[in-house]
């Protein structure tokens, strides 16, 4: 996922965002997005992800099948090693912040703490 993004538009942090009480800060990083006039929650964003993700749960809700998919050839390594086959894949337009983007995922049929997952395709 990759835009051109002027002043108006940067979202920054410094120490003063920290939550109190906490050395480094180490929890995962979940923003809301939208998408086909859906809010969905718990997107992770993962800058050590070659791949986005969508779960196939996630793609049912919105309104895709498996016979929707594109044909896929990606074996997804997981955190714990585990080697899982992608149904598929599906673009869906999603809007962060104020900017749209058109975005591919790989589609698996796994259980998750996230909706989406963002990583840097």
């Amino acid at each position: 996922m990759i835009a051109s993004l002027g002043t108006d538009d940067l979202v920054s942090f410094s120490d003063k965002d920290l939550c109190p009480n906490k050395g480094a800060y180490v929890e995962a990083l979940y923003i809301t997005v939208h998408a086909q006039g859906d809010q969905i929650l718990l997107v992770l964003i993962d800058n050590g992800s070659a791949l986005n993700v969508c779960p196939l749960k996630v793609a049912s809700f919105q309104g895709y099948g498996t016979e929707d998919f594109l044909p896929s050839r990606a074996m997804v390594r997981a955190y714990d090693n585990a080697r899982r086959k992608a149904l598929g894949t599906m673009k869906l337009e999603v809007t962060v912040g104020p900017a749209p983007f058109m975005i591919e995922f790989q589609v698996l049929d796994i259980a998750s703490s996230f909706n989406l997952l963002l990583g840097r395709p």
